[in-house]
């Protein structure tokens, strides 16, 4: 829904803002330009702006692949 997605923006600090409609109704939006890294649990691992290039994007991925350890299953009793 609108209200979820604004909600998710929110919480990862993404900038968006609808620009003027035009006369057919159209518009463009203005927004960050970010790409986040989420685990295989969904949680937030790293972000990455414009600033980093393909191969530091790779490296910290792999690093993070790596490195990723699953949160412990609530339902096995450790």
């Amino acid at each position: 829904s609108p209200e979820e997605v604004r909600a998710a923006g929110k919480a990862y600090r993404v900038y968006a803002s609808q620009g003027p409609r035009d006369q057919d109704g159209d518009y463009l939006v203005d927004h960050s330009v970010l790409i986040y890294l989420l685990g295989p649990d969904g949680l937030f691992l790293d972000f990455y702006g414009r600033g980093k290039s393909a191969q530091d994007i790779a490296r910290s991925v792999r690093r993070h692949m790596d490195t990723y350890r699953p949160l412990p299953d609530p339902g096995d009793g450790q």
